[in-house]
């Protein structure tokens, strides 16, 4: 009878350790669809020139909106190759850690090849929007860099980089959400 007991114990234990497993593994996140007032977030976004093969993006947030609070904010561009699934891997992922100024907003930064620009974006992933938990891992709301960069001369290899001139840099447009 111990015997049928253990096996039985062992058994429950296996099926809780793999369900436990899976529940992490479930982490599918979905994309905010637009919204009018970009989710009430306030925010800003500057992109700056840091060397002749790099720029920096700096990212400032006033106001975390409906998705408060923000799980994470990272700096990605996915590869132009697809997988065998259609996916996309990373070329760049670069976490941006935000830390507190003096006026309350909190500014983080990150660095990236010029190469990426086209198609590089800052991506705030939410477990939250309007208070309210999401499904299945959460949510992400992406902020194309692009719109940030005067012009974007990027170069498609790094030896074209060399020869080639370094994207026109300019004050971004105005990102700030007021509504």
């Amino acid at each position: 009878m111990s015997t049928r007991l253990s096996r039985l114990a062992a058994g429950l234990l296996a099926v809780a350790v793999i369900v436990m497993m899976s529940e992490s593994s479930w982490a599918i996140r979905f994309g905010l669809p637009p919204s009018k007032d970009e989710w009430s977030l306030k925010y800003d976004v500057e992109v700056h020139d840091a060397d002749s093969d790099k720029v920096t993006v700096v990212f400032t947030l006033a106001d975390e909106g409906r998705l408060k609070p923000i799980y994470s904010i990272d700096l990605v561009a996915f590869s132009k190759q697809t997988d065998s699934q259609g996916g996309h891997a990373y070329d760049v992922m670069e976490p941006i850690e935000l830390k507190l100024t003096k006026d309350g907003r909190r500014v983080g930064q990150a660095q990236m090849r010029k190469q990426y620009v086209d198609r590089a974006k800052i991506r705030i992933i939410t477990l939250t929007v309007d208070g309210k938990r999401q499904p299945s891992g959460g949510v992400f709301y992406d902020i194309p860099i692009g719109k940030y960069v005067d012009k974007v001369t990027a170069a498609a290899s790094p030896t074209e980089a060399s020869s080639s001139e370094s994207p026109s840099l300019a004050t971004p447009p105005s990102s700030k959400v007021t509504k």
